[in-house]
């Protein structure tokens, strides 16, 4: 599954955190809400057209991709405190409609 790929990548691992999860996702209209308290805020919205600013809707479709079938791209912003400091504004996030099993993605 994907998170032995991501195991294979890490060589400090720190404690689980417990906190609560808010989170909304409006996958029509490309927008999401993460919120983890003391941990992360972030938001993604539709990518924007550089000139006219109009949102563009933009499509990933990977048949046999092992993360999604498919998902729908966005402009992501985020910050993290905490053991992990990161702040991100206008990056590379997609929305993605998930259904893993223990062999992958269910199909």
């Amino acid at each position: 599954m994907i998170w032995q790929v991501f195991s294979t990548t890490i060589t400090n691992f720190l404690p689980t955190l417990y906190k609560p999860i808010d989170l909304s996702i409006d996958y029509s209209a490309r927008t999401a809400r993460l919120t983890v308290p003391g941990v992360v805020e972030g938001r993604a919205e539709s990518i924007r057209n550089p000139v006219t600013g109009a949102a563009h809707q933009v499509r990933v479709t990977m048949p046999t991709g092992f993360e999604f079938t498919e998902s729908e791209v966005v402009s992501g912003k985020s910050k993290a405190t905490g053991p992990i400091e990161l702040e991100l504004d206008g990056s590379h996030a997609h929305l993605a409609r998930i259904h893993w099993g223990t062999r992958g993605v269910v199909r």
